[in-house]
């Protein structure tokens, strides 16, 4: 069973994922798990077809326990298709999403849980890089600079992909 990953990708892939892995603060094997397991089912659009002009360098990473049986039958599907190629497609259909689409992918159930209170007007215990608060969740938005997804709680702003929901 294969455990790590190395695949010949375009340079504005790993810019980007540079980019989530400093804004979103976790590690790349995470987030090139999250991505393998969200994204697959989304691929086969050929966005390497349109990237040819785009140097290439390599990514690896390893597959968490989860994912090593999911890529293995994904390998299976795609048999027509090499490891590189899986990849690349896989990976190219979150890059070429905008910041706040490919974040409420990957975390989607966060997002969907602050969204309920919100609607629900619920007391939320929340760590954030002001420490542990407790307050109500005011609007989730795009933010217009960085293009990423924050959220108001007691009239401060915090980006999604920074905050923790404890209860």
């Amino acid at each position: 069973m294969k455990q790590k990953i190395k695949a010949s990708v375009p340079k504005y892939l790993l810019k980007i994922l540079e980019a989530d892995l400093n804004h979103f603060s976790i590690s790349k094997e995470g987030l090139c798990n999250e991505i393998l397991l969200k994204f697959s089912l989304k691929f086969r659009s050929n966005y390497h077809q349109e990237m040819l002009f785009e140097e290439k360098e390599y990514m690896q990473f390893s597959l968490n326990k989860e994912n090593r049986k999911y890529y293995e039958e994904l390998s299976k599907q795609m048999e027509d298709l090499s490891d590189s190629e899986i990849i690349r497609e896989i990976f190219l259909s979150y890059a070429v999403l905008p910041p706040f689409l490919r974040e409420t992918h990957l975390f989607r159930e966060k997002i969907v849980f602050l969204n309920t209170a919100q609607k629900e007007y619920r007391i939320l215990k929340v760590h954030t890089t002001d420490g542990v608060l407790e307050g109500r969740v005011k609007k989730i938005f795009r933010d217009e600079e960085s293009d990423y997804l924050m959220v108001t709680l007691n009239n401060s702003n915090y980006f999604i992909s920074q905050i923790r929901v404890i209860n």
